[in-house]
């Protein structure tokens, strides 16, 4: 026997809660997407350079979209745009979203896009190891692009386009698969001639000469001279640079003596540019392959790793 339906009246049907797609209208994805890449490019100028529009374009998504949150979202001066509080934490909110449908589109735009991989790699790594190897890691994976960018600051892999990170650390990240690459050792380094010539033997002799300082390290030295048993030896002169690699070509050219990190500089030693005057060295964490966990599927980013590690081993 048949049994027959009747349809429910549609005032007896219960409301369907409308997805999330639906909720955001297309002028506010817009002026969400013209506000984070203000945030991420730090103008409304390059902002507008990179989506193709004019920069009161830019400003007119921007001051919607305020109205839209009843907030501040930037702090306007001249030429110059600050990120307010509710800012901060919209841009934490929309980082993610825009990344999240990066990747998952990633796929669809074709083979190519999934054979870029994007690093962020701390700089001294990439200059003194990374870079001079990369030709043969072209040659030996010519199917893969690579994008690499210098950065020292800290690693938002949710917030940020990039597939994998180099940092260093103590291998703690949470949220994020850490491989170990190499330790790292600060060392006393110096012209093989300006060490001869000034006769610098002991820990305490580097007090004499011209100490080469990092800026954004202004205690590696206090830190290596005390536990050299130095005590509080102070130099008579200093000049401070912005980075390892630059002080390591200042120590070559005779200017003074450097903190240089083992083994980064090997390269140069065997040259016989610089050479370690003293035999002390002091600990100083290691390089860290850095992604998240649902990147373990990204063939590049396996292929690039299993390649880092046996260069890594091969030179250690």
């Amino acid at each position: 026997m048949a049994v027959r339906t009747t349809a429910v009246p549609r005032f007896l049907k219960a409301n369907q809660p409308l997805p999330a797609a639906t909720r955001l209208k297309p002028a506010l994805l817009l002026a969400l997407q013209a506000f984070d890449a203000v945030v991420r490019l730090g103008s409304f100028k390059d902002a507008a350079e990179a989506l193709h529009l004019t920069p009161s374009a830019i400003s007119h998504r921007i001051r919607n979209l305020e109205k839209a949150v009843d907030s501040a979202l930037f702090v306007r001066a001249h030429r110059t745009v600050r990120v307010t509080p509710v800012g901060r934490a919209l841009a934490t909110a929309t980082g993610r979203a825009f990344n999240e449908l990066v990747r998952a589109t990633a796929p669809l735009a074709g083979i190519e896009a999934n054979r870029r991989l994007r690093l962020s790699v701390s700089p001294l790594f990439a200059t003194a190891w990374l870079l001079p190897r990369v030709a043969a890691f072209m040659a030996r994976h010519p199917g893969i692009e690579l994008v690499i960018e210098n950065s020292v600051g800290p690693i938002d892999l949710d917030n940020e386009s990039f597939d994998a990170a180099v940092r260093v650390g103590d291998g703690v990240w949470p949220n994020l698969v850490s491989q170990h690459l190499l330790d790292l050792h600060a060392v006393p380094v110096a012209a093989p001639a300006f060490v001869q010539r000034l006769k610098l033997r002991r820990p305490a002799d580097l007090a004499r000469v011209p100490m080469i300082h990092v800026v954004s390290f202004p205690l590696a030295w206090p830190l290596w001279l005390e536990r050299a048993g130095a005590g509080a030896a102070k130099a008579k002169q200093a000049v401070w640079v912005d980075s390892f690699e630059a002080a390591l070509q200042l120590a070559e050219r005779g200017a003074g003596i450097a903190l240089g990190l083992a083994p980064l500089f090997a390269d140069r030693e065997a040259a016989g540019g610089l050479c370690r005057p003293v035999a002390a060295t002091m600990p100083t964490g290691a390089y860290w392959l850095l992604h998240r966990p649902e990147e373990a599927g990204n063939a590049a980013l396996r292929t690039f790793k299993r390649w880092l590690l046996s260069e890594l081993a091969a030179n250690s």
